[in-house]
């Protein structure tokens, strides 16, 4: 039986297609905030404000309301729209992820609804009458998309891919039947798209390549018809930059290598690891695994024009541009998704702004769509061939992709999960690294058994060492690496990495704070080992505590007293002499120390 056989009307094609939108994430909206929720909600003292927060949301960077937990950013980000839907969305309902993570399901829903439309109504017209139905199945189904539904902080992917579908919508509309309102309304959807997300403007691209290839438009009519979306980015830009050029917080930045992911790069290095960087998000659209959430410092090396990566990489790019190039004027759908793909990914490629990451799973929410449509055009070319195979392959993709989005929404339920879960996926990236120690540590911290608990330790400390050997230095990475030493009881480890955190920044209480507790432990130690008479050893546990803490009183006292006991007379005086300055009123005696010592 063929589709056309089937007759499933347009109604039931959408109703299947939000059925499946719906079910496939529907585990979604029992997971916890995770990543960077902290940024857009839980944490961002603007948003908090509510509706009363609004005009400093439209006034400020994205960043403004958590600028404190944001690192040195390669470029400030001007997205208030979505910051606006967050402020809503807390002065209605608060802290609540339940409810943050239904609306991100609701939204692609609405997506995928409007998606279908523009494609059945406008776009594919004149192709298969199931076309936009199968390439819709395919892009509900892709766990590519995962990411952006799955955290909440990427809601602004959905609700800028539905604005433009929206604007693109109401401006084929326009064109129709010449009706201003609706272009208007065009106009509208698409500057709120600007103001959701920077990479909308691609859209300026996407406008006329749709109205030349499928509204028999001159190259030169549709760029005309495009003038008022130029215009509206215009206006925008002109906006953004006087904003971000009055934001009282933003400054001058030193930026590092986690956040201009080409800063150590030089620029033959950076060309070609981008053009790497192309090919990989090409089969990831392909083949969606293993997935991750970072794929940052050290997880992509750079490589160079000679290597194999980049000769491979620039072939298969410019192939496929070529391809699309020549056969546009044939006015192909083939063209128009592969020519999409490349507008939609180049400004989140690195090639035009440093994105601050090499990789992002969310980038591809708008370009997967190309191959989704790519798949369902083959799909149907091959279809009349052999029927069994080609839909066997269809079910196929079908079934796997919605596994693994189901799956892969699991994995985002709490921020445990996802780091233990995800430096598998991406090893050498630091930033998996280092969230695995601190979800390991975290794990340990709360469990009760204490065999489990120390191996949870050592997990925690072999992921925070490695992610430290890849930097050398990094002060919250070597706080963690303090505490889980402490909890290992190896304290001599636990000391050195709280001291090297100390240096860099010696105002954070948890640091001085673990010192102290540090140089206490030393302190009992010494202590022990004199009872013991073991006096050399309790010299060198007496020292490592005043090292660790410099005013500890009776650390000074009883290594004064053990280099007396070794006949050491001057070192003894001069460990006295300290706690004279911090305690003038101290009463020195042999018998005061023999007594302290034997506590």
């Amino acid at each position: 039986m063929s589709w056309r056989e089937l007759n499933i009307s347009p109604q039931k094609q959408l109703f299947i297609l939000l059925i499946l939108a719906l079910g496939l994430n529907i585990n979604t909206v029992f997971n916890e905030y995770v990543l960077d929720d902290a940024i857009v909600l839980t944490e961002n003292t603007v948003i908090q404000k509510g509706i009363k927060g609004i005009p400093e949301i439209l006034s400020t960077d994205l960043y403004y309301g958590c600028r404190e937990l944001t690192a040195k950013l390669s470029e400030p980000r001007y997205r208030p729209f979505s910051l606006v839907i967050f402020a809503l969305e807390y002065q209605l309902f608060g802290k609540n992820a339940f409810v943050s993570h239904s609306i991100n399901v609701l939204l692609f829903a609405l997506l995928i609804g409007l998606l279908f439309q523009l494609l059945r109504k406008y776009i594919f017209k004149e192709q298969h009458p199931y076309l936009a139905f199968i390439c819709c199945l395919l892009f509900v189904a892709h766990p590519i998309h995962t990411e952006v539904i799955a955290n909440v902080k990427s809601r602004d992917e959905l609700i800028t891919f539905t604005l433009l579908i929206l604007s693109t919508s109401t401006f084929i509309k326009y064109l129709d039947k010449s009706t201003i309102p609706n272009l208007v309304i065009s106009i509208i959807c698409f500057f709120l798209a600007l103001l959701t997300r920077e990479s909308a403007v691609a859209f300026l691209a996407i406008l006329p390549l749709i109205l030349f290839l499928f509204f028999n438009r001159t190259i030169k009519q549709a760029l005309l018809l495009s003038v008022p979306w130029l215009t509206t980015t215009a206006i925008y830009l002109v906006l953004r930059h006087y904003i971000l050029a009055n934001d009282p917080q933003l400054s001058d930045n030193s930026f590092d290598v986690f956040n201009s992911p080409f800063l150590l790069a030089s620029s033959s290095e950076a060309f070609a690891t981008k053009f790497y960087i192309l090919l990989k998000y090409i089969l990831l659209l392909f083949f969606p695994h293993p997935l991750s959430w970072d794929y940052g410092f050290q997880q992509i090396h750079y490589i160079d024009i000679t290597s194999i990566q980049f000769i491979l990489s620039f072939v298969v790019v410019f192939s496929l541009l070529i391809f699309a190039l020549f056969t546009l004027r044939k006015k192909t759908v083939v063209s128009f998704s592969i020519l999409y793909f490349f507008a939609t990914i180049s400004l989140v490629s690195n090639f035009v702004v440093d994105v601050g990451t090499p990789l992002s799973e969310r980038f591809l929410f708008q370009p997967s769509l190309a191959v989704c449509i790519l798949l369902a055009v083959y799909y149907f070319k091959f279809l009349e061939k052999n029927k069994f195979i080609v839909n066997t392959f269809l079910i196929t993709i079908l079934i796997l992709f919605s596994v693994k989005t189901v799956m892969r929404n699991t994995i985002w339920k709490d921020n445990d999960i996802l780091m233990i879960t995800d430096v598998n996926s991406a090893p050498d990236s630091f930033r998996t690294n280092k969230f695995a120690a601190g979800a390991y540590l975290n794990k340990a911290n709360n469990e009760t058994n204490q065999k489990i608990k120390i191996e949870y330790y050592q997990q925690a400390a072999g992921y925070g060492e490695y992610a430290l050997k890849m930097i050398g230095h990094e002060p919250a990475l070597e706080i963690d690496l303090g505490n889980i030493y402490l909890g290992l009881s190896d304290y001599s480890r636990s000391a050195k990495y709280f001291e090297d955190a100390y240096k860099t920044d010696p105002s954070n209480p948890e640091t001085k704070k673990r010192l102290i507790l540090l140089s206490d432990i030393f302190y009992n130690e010494g202590n022990k080992q004199y009872r013991n008479n073991e006096i050399n050893k309790a010299i060198d546990s007496y020292k490592r505590s005043v090292e660790l803490n410099n005013v500890n009183l009776d650390a000074w006292y009883n290594l004064g007293g053990c280099y007396f006991k070794v006949n050491d007379t001057k070192n003894a005086i001069e460990a006295w002499q300290v706690v004279k300055q911090l305690s003038p009123d101290h009463q020195f005696n042999r018998e005061a120390f023999s007594e302290h010592g034997s506590d």
